[in-house]
């Protein structure tokens, strides 16, 4: 058994073929878009506090810190941006968002119909 079924989702009736896609696509883009502002606030909060315990450093320096940590958060994300995508097909899609969002304690952005969000 999987840690997230222990989280019931309640979901809407089955919709016509062809429509699940395109009404949770929205969803995963948003839940996309939330995961990577959350993971560069991150990135840009902890480069800086290493900046300032480095003292000056040279403009390639700078451009060696920005390029490893962006490498970072990629692979980082590279994982749960391709889940993420491949559910907008998937009709456990609701659940896996819900994961993600319970995992990096992000804001729910939309809802689809006949769908609830748990509080955290």
């Amino acid at each position: 058994m999987h840690p997230a079924d222990d989280y019931p989702v309640k979901q809407a009736p089955f919709p016509p073929e062809g429509a699940l896609t395109m009404d949770r696509e929205p969803q995963v883009e948003a839940t996309i878009a939330s995961l990577k502002q959350h993971f560069e606030a991150v990135r840009q909060r902890e480069v800086k506090r290493t900046r300032g315990r480095l003292g000056q450093l040279s403009s390639t320096q700078e451009s060696a810190i920005e390029s490893l940590t962006l490498g970072i958060i990629d692979q980082f994300l590279h994982a749960p941006v391709t889940i993420l995508k491949a559910a907008s097909e998937d009709d456990d899609s609701p659940a896996i968002i819900q994961t993600v969002h319970r995992i990096f304690n992000l804001e729910p952005q939309l809802v689809l119909p006949g769908e609830e969000w748990k509080a955290h």
